[in-house]
């Protein structure tokens, strides 16, 4: 049966276009709805809707269709919307055409058809061009900027095939879009790439704000988040909503409307962090007025309702934000790392971060962090367990306390001080737990006074073979030390630090009176500095580092004695190799990436400096060892700048050294 729709007033096409619309069933897919649609112009008080091979323009007041064009095989489901000054109305779909028609009082006329397919298109009010994301394939999609009278392209380039919603700032001057767990944002003039950002979860639906330079997205779980343009989450809505298909910000930049995919429709205003409307059986996504009211399709009729603040919505309202009512958060890391003695070792631990109560906040509060952790070294089969523990009181105290059992702990043995040669290595393996930590008293909400200790247990140690060199610690046994401990931490970041300076001093006193089976004093001195230099890149940094540590008054076992390799100045180097009854040594780090719009890779060029003695201050001869190279970096949680690392390095001696781990060197 075929239905001929012609006649304006035909009493049959507003039946059967009725029928349509309530038959309509849509899927969210980004920012489209895939439905059998109706877009409302109120600029021009017209509507456009879709059947499978036309489209309508109606009155939205009379309800009569005002004009009809055939597009065979464009079918439903495709794009189809109105620019944001009201004077255009583009439509995309299966034809592969993306046709363009032009309006105005009285006047809708087509006046382009452009050879592809669109999957999303944004109106450029100040400079009269269209924005077309288009001819989308397996891994690329285009991206393409039209002139709105002549309809000629005037910039492309390409971009992800994966992009899920598109927009342009208020001012005209940036693009952004989003894919995967990527926000880009591009240059409009140039469309190069201006800014990449990599967000923690992935993101859909991005969104302007009219009058201020923020932009609202979606995540995965459903939550609305709204970043400034330097990419500071500014504010966060967690709706437990069904999943959001649309968002947009109302006329005056004040509230943000989202539609889900059960017909929900939320106003939320993020200033005073609430929700301030709710309506139902919103099934199109409305549009604003000339008043800033909304526009919202409720049955077979356009209406116009006011935005108002709602009782019931507020009641209903969930929103989170930097101090939220959920004060415990759960950030799962990852364990990946490579050590010359233990092989490749991979783990897992999970960062719980309890917030101080909102009303009970000082310039001491901070959040207490546990950190459960467990990994395993394949070069040897070495098991870690362990623990970390890190809490703020009301009083100014601060704890800090680290556990770690080991089993077959895995080591080389090369001697001490000038006996120590790699031709001299031997395997030991034992296993030990260590329990280390502080007390300190929060003099102001930089510096710290205590007392630290720690306490370590070592089975007997067992030998590849036997050492030809003398040394001290075959047994194993006890440990205990305990003494004062000063730090000053005046970083701007725990764990990407780019400005500001940390001291930290600590002595241990060890006595077999206490617990311990040996006897000796210990000193660690370790003070860092960062300097923000923005040379290359925006963000890049200096860091240079000084260390001592040094034991004296008795005999410390070698596995105890102060050393400068492994993971501190001589990175990767055998951990035992350069061990010493005290060393010292100084290093410097450039830190920048190779991109100034997507710090998602970087790279490190270090270089260091240091030696070991029995003592310093008596009979010592110099044997100054230099350490140099360069390290890569990719982000593994971007929002936290919590980088992997892989290092490479040599010395004057002819040592060589590969790390890799996670988290700034130093």
């Amino acid at each position: 049966m075929i239905f001929s729709l012609e006649g304006k007033n035909s009493y049959i096409k507003r039946i059967f276009c009725c029928l349509l619309l309530l038959m309509s069933v849509f899927v969210a897919y980004g920012q489209k709805v895939t439905i059998l649609k109706e877009r409302a112009n109120p600029l021009l008080e017209l509507s456009v809707s879709e059947l499978p091979d036309r489209i309508l323009f109606t009155d939205l007041r009379s309800k009569v269709t005002i004009k009809e064009f055939t597009l065979p095989g464009r079918g439903l489901g495709g794009l189809m919307m109105f620019s944001s000054d009201g004077q255009f109305c583009v439509v995309s779909g299966a034809d592969g055409q993306t046709t363009v028609f032009a309006l105005g009082k009285g006047r809708i006329d087509q006046v382009a058809q452009l050879p592809f397919r669109t999957k999303f298109a944004v109106f450029n009010t100040k400079r009269k061009e269209w924005l077309f994301v288009h001819s989308v394939g397996v891994f690329q999609a285009k991206l393409s900027k039209y002139l709105a009278n002549t309809w000629q392209p005037v910039g492309s380039r390409t971009i992800a095939s994966d992009v899920n919603a598109i927009d342009i700032s208020n001012d005209g001057k940036l693009i952004g879009f989003t894919n995967n767990r990527l926000i880009q944002l591009l240059d409009y003039e140039s469309l190069t790439k201006v800014q990449v950002n990599w967000e923690k979860e992935k993101q859909r639906l991005l969104v302007f704000n009219p009058k201020r330079e923020e932009m609202a997205s979606v995540t995965d779980k459903n939550n609305i988040e709204i970043r400034d343009f330097s990419d500071e989450l500014v504010q966060e809505i967690e709706t437990h909503h069904a999943r959001i298909s649309w968002l947009v910000y109302d006329r005056a930049g004040d509230y943000l409307i989202s539609v889900d995919i059960g017909g929900r429709l939320s106003v939320w205003k993020p200033k005073e962090k609430k929700k301030v409307q709710e309506l139902s059986a919103v099934f199109m996504p409305p549009t604003f007025t000339q008043k800033n009211e909304l526009l919202i399709r409720k049955g077979p009729d356009w209406e116009e309702v006011p935005i108002e603040a709602s009782a019931e919505a507020a009641a209903q309202s969930v929103y989170v934000g930097e101090q939220n009512e959920r004060r415990l958060k759960l950030l799962p890391q990852p364990i990946v790392g490579f050590t010359r003695e233990t092989g490749l070792s991979l783990g897992a631990s999970v960062k719980m971060i309890w917030y101080p109560k909102a009303d009970n906040l000082s310039k001491f509060s901070q959040p207490t962090v546990f950190i459960p952790m467990v990994s395993y070294g394949f070069n040897g089969k070495q098991l870690a367990v362990g623990a970390y523990v890190e809490a703020y009181y009301e009083n100014k105290w601060h704890f800090t306390n680290r556990f770690l059992f080991t089993n077959n702990s895995k080591n080389y043995f090369f001697g001490v001080g000038r006996e120590s040669n790699d031709r001299h290595k031997t395997t030991y393996v034992s296993n030990n737990f260590i329990l280390d930590g502080a007390v300190s008293k929060i003099l102001s909400d930089r510096f710290f006074v205590g007392l630290n200790y720690r306490l370590r247990k070592d089975s007997e140690l067992h030998f590849e073979r036997e050492p030809f060199l003398n040394f001290h610690g075959r047994e194993g046994g006890w440990l205990f030390g305990i003494g004062p401990t000063l730090r000053l931490d005046k970083r701007n970041d725990v764990l990407f630090p780019t400005e500001g300076s940390w001291l930290d001093i600590n002595y241990y006193w060890f006595n077999k009176g206490l617990i311990s089976d040996y006897s000796y004093h210990e000193l660690k001195f370790d003070y860092r500095k960062f300097l923000p230099m923005n040379w290359l890149v925006r963000g890049d940094a200096l860091a240079f580092q000084a260390m001592f540590n040094g034991t004296w008054g008795g005999e410390a076992p070698f596995y105890q004695l102060p050393y400068i390799t492994a993971e501190r100045a001589f990175r990767g180097v055998w951990r035992n190799l350069y061990i010493a009854e005290q060393v010292w040594s100084v290093q410097a780090e450039y830190r920048s990436y190779f991109s100034h719009i997507d710090h998602r890779f970087g790279y490190a060029v270090f270089a260091g400096l240091g030696d070991g003695a029995r003592n310093f201050f008596k009979d010592y001869q110099a044997s100054l060892k230099a350490f140099y190279g360069v390290g890569l970096r990719q982000q593994l949680i971007p929002k936290y700048r919590l980088d992997s690392r892989v290092d490479v390095g040599l010395t004057n001696k002819g040592d060589f050294g590969f790390f890799v781990g996670t988290g700034v060197a130093f």
